[in-house]
């Protein structure tokens, strides 16, 4: 090919570039295509936006905002930045487009040509994944005052299920303008209803929920404004029982008029029971001290793996001083590779992000976790004028510093690893939490019973004991210090002092499964067997699930002569372990 032909093609594909680039921009011709890929999807009726943006009327009247709001990436929300792994559902909208968004601006939102405007999408009426297979809708509305601090409640959701039944998806429809976020909790103890009794309105406050009240097993389970339904992988469904509850802790804010807020939770049921599961790892630091003033405060914390593992997601979380969020994982061979970015932190559209693809790191890889705060005027974000001094705490207007980390281990012996050292981490990390509360107020009894837990897992025994102690007595209507109390004698062999704290604590909540459980074991081992299958058939009622007791009840039975009783009570056991010795012992006993 000669010379002057190839600059000819060259300047032709020029041409046809600037040609291009020349076309006027229109809402049908170009616009219109990328609002329905980027933004119908929230701006729509009856999404999660609060105006729809479908047609040139809606969208032409807010076209410099439109440019405006895609140039600086607040739109369509999207916070981590393009890294090696991608996520799923990434909403990030390229360069290219957001300067159409600003052509169309500058020339004055011309309509264009409707004959040129792509087919409306569709959506489906209500639900996005279609009807689901059980919807649980809060039984009574709960009202947000019109003004006032952000509210923290958790909201129970019976479900009454007549068997087991695997959640292979979820999707959350708030109905309600005030909810901000909100995480999915599993009760299988029915605690979430006592605490809900408390008071005449729906839910109980706060961000502490009781430790049985746990997120389903090793998802993150959280729900933002424009979340897409979560859809768990094959093999990764999460399990719920007959007598189970789902408790619903929302983060409310005031929207200038009273708000009712009564949630609708749709399940999706799979046959397949989970084959895999996940874990948790909580990266960060409570020792959070950001002066006003200071823009550039780094907290930071590292885990190093014990094991080989799959990476499927990552949540973060700060509040409204955080600004730069990275998440690295520092292969042994010492290579750096980002698994999360956020350049720009948003308060207002956190959420937790799942890699399209796991990934897999191997044993000695390190965890490194880092957040930058921002405490000065530059912060638009800052919520006082003039900056304050920021310290770690659970309010808004507080601090906090977190990623959390979903790991699938790739052995059973790397699981038992990992296991092992998150229970080490999460003991230390409850101390220093506990701790940090304490410095705020002396009279935290939920403080000073998650501290002495903490020491108990360490077998500091005597430490436990006085931390538990001040609990009671801070706090009188805490039954869980009496029953971590009762635990604590009984591992020291002192039973009558056991026996009398089990008892306070089922004085407090006749509803408290272990403390039931715990004190049929010391009049078992008392020999008061009588009493002792009382206290564990009550035991069994209220968790069902409860293997120990199982066991023991069993063997009772068994003394007392009962053995269709007795092989039932193994049979259920072994149901729920199969290989545990002492219900296979008691089915072939004689």
């Amino acid at each position: 090919m000669s010379p002057r032909i190839a600059i000819g093609l060259v300047l032709g594909s020029l041409g046809l570039v600037m040609g291009r680039a020349a076309e006027p921009v229109t809402f049908h011709g170009q616009i219109q295509p990328l609002v329905f890929r980027h933004c119908a999807g929230c701006h729509r009726p009856g999404g999660a936006a609060p105006f729809p943006l479908l047609t040139f009327e809606d969208a032409a009247k807010r076209a410099k905002d439109l440019a405006d709001v895609t140039a600086r990436r607040y739109m369509p929300p999207w916070l981590p930045a393009p890294g090696p792994h991608p996520f799923v559902d990434e909403r990030r909208m390229g360069d290219a487009d957001i300067a159409l968004f600003r052509q169309w601006a500058d020339a004055g939102a011309p309509r264009g040509d409707p004959a040129a405007a792509p087919p409306t999408p569709t959506w489906p009426d209500g639900w996005l994944l279609g009807h689901p297979d059980l919807v649980v809708r809060l039984p009574q509305p709960y009202t947000v005052p019109a003004e006032g601090r952000d509210v923290y409640r958790n909201f129970v959701l019976p479900l009454d299920l007549p068997q087991a039944r695997h959640v292979r998806a979820w999707e959350l429809r708030p109905h309600s303008r005030a909810a901000h976020h909100a995480f999915l909790r599993v009760d299988t103890t029915g605690e979430g209803r006592r605490l809900d009794g408390k008071d005449p309105e729906p839910g109980f406050p706060g961000m502490d929920v009781p430790s049985v009240i746990q997120a389903p097993g090793g998802h993150f389970a959280s729900w933002q404004p424009g979340a897409a339904p979560h859809q768990y992988p094959s093999g990764l469904a999460w399990t719920l029982r007959p007598g189970t509850d789902l408790v619903l802790q929302a983060h409310l804010q005031p929207t200038g008029v009273p708000e009712p807020f009564q949630p609708e939770l749709g399940l999706y049921f799979t046959d397949q029971p989970p084959t895999q599961q996940p874990m948790k790892l909580g990266l960060g630091s409570v020792e959070i001290d950001v002066p006003p003033g200071q823009s550039n405060v780094v907290v930071r914390d590292e885990f190093t793996l014990p094991a080989e593992v799959d990476v499927l997601g990552v949540l973060p979380h700060t509040h409204y001083l955080g600004r730069r969020i990275e998440g690295t994982a520092i292969r042994p061979d010492g290579r750096e590779e980002p698994l999360l970015v956020i350049p720009d932190w948003d308060f207002n559209w956190q959420g937790a992000y799942r890699f399209r693809e796991p990934v897999r790191l191997p044993e000695g890889t390190r965890l490194r976790f880092a957040l930058t705060f921002d405490n000065t005027t530059n912060n638009v974000r800052n919520p006082f004028s003039p900056p304050r001094r920021a310290r770690y705490g659970p309010n808004t207007t507080d601090e906090m510093a977190e990623l959390w980390v979903q790991l699938l281990p790739r052995t059973p012996e790397g699981r038992a690893r990992l296991d092992r050292a998150l229970l080490e981490r999460i003991a230390r990390d409850t101390v220093a939490y506990s701790r940090q509360r304490l410095r705020l107020d002396p009279n935290d009894g939920t403080a000073w019973i998650n501290l002495g837990k903490a020491l108990l897992s360490q077998r500091r025994l005597a430490e436990a004991e006085t931390h538990f102690r001040k609990a009671v007595e801070v706090a009188l209507d805490l039954d869980e210090g009496h029953y971590y109390l009762g635990l604590l004698h009984r591992i020291q062999n002192r039973p009558a002092e056991a026996r009398t704290e089990f008892q306070r604590a089922i004085q407090l909540n006749p509803n408290h499964a272990r403390a039931r459980g715990n004190l049929g074991f010391v009049e078992a081992e008392s020999g008061r067997l009588p009493e002792a299958s009382v206290h564990l058939a009550e035991a069994l009622r209220l968790d069902p699930k409860d293997v120990l007791a199982l066991t023991l009840l069993g063997k009772i039975r068994l003394q007392q002569g009962d053995r269709a009783a007795a092989r039932d009570l193994f049979r259920r056991a072994l149901v729920l372990d199969p290989k545990n010795p002492d219900a296979l012992e008691g089915m072939l006993a004689r």
